[in-house]
């Protein structure tokens, strides 16, 4: 009867380990898209955020966490940064002007960033208005977003413009399923009207 009891304590002991030991171990998923959620400020993606802002997710070729965190590394370092700037003048239908000036970042000869920035111009009093913006990345393994825009008259520096927008960049992770994130951009700027040059940079 001894022999008996000690078996059975044995089988809970084992099964009560057990268990607490599966309980503890980490979701290798949460476990690593935490990482990124504590280095970058990561977050899921939910279904209506993709289809509100026509993001098309799916169309993202997938990339592992180690991948992710590499991309995020290497342009969170503005690593190798070199810019481009040109313009680009369309006859507007009232005697206007529309500018689009185009800036592109390139990173480590691989990850280009590229902000429009569209105004109106009037030649004939020299006015100048804001039109639109707009943001891509060209890279099939993220997509790069911007939420808000906001251009205001510098107060430092007399006849520039200053920008600030709200971005995120996408990517569909696989790791045992796939899972979509979003890791949030500040991005800060200057627009120069007289040369109609755009300088921009950015902060995770």
């Amino acid at each position: 009867m001894k022999i008996k009891t000690i078996a059975y304590a044995l089988l809970v002991t084992v099964g009560l380990a057990s268990c607490t030991a599966e309980s503890s171990a980490p979701n290798t998923i949460e476990n690593a898209t935490f990482s990124l959620e504590k280095k970058f400020n990561a977050r899921s993606v939910v279904f209506e955020e993709n289809g509100k802002n026509d993001l098309n997710l799916n169309e993202l070729d997938p990339v592992n966490i180690d991948e992710a965190n590499t991309i995020l590394n290497t342009l969170r370092n503005h690593t190798d940064l070199k810019e481009e700037c040109s313009l680009k003048e369309t006859a507007g239908k009232s005697g206007d002007t529309i500018l689009t000036i185009c800036t592109e970042q390139c990173i480590d000869n691989l990850h280009k960033l590229t902000l429009l920035l569209e105004m109106i111009s009037y030649k004939e009093d020299g006015s100048l208005y804001y039109k639109g913006y707009n943001a891509f990345a060209s890279s099939s393994l993220y997509k790069w977003h911007m939420d808000g825009f906001v251009l205001s008259s510098s107060s430092d520096l007399e006849g520039l413009y200053n920008f600030e927008c709200t971005s995120s960049l996408y990517f569909k992770v696989v790791n045992d399923g796939i899972h979509y994130i979003k890791v949030p951009i500040k991005v800060n700027g200057k627009y120069d009207p007289n040369t109609h040059k755009v300088d921009f940079t950015y902060n995770f």
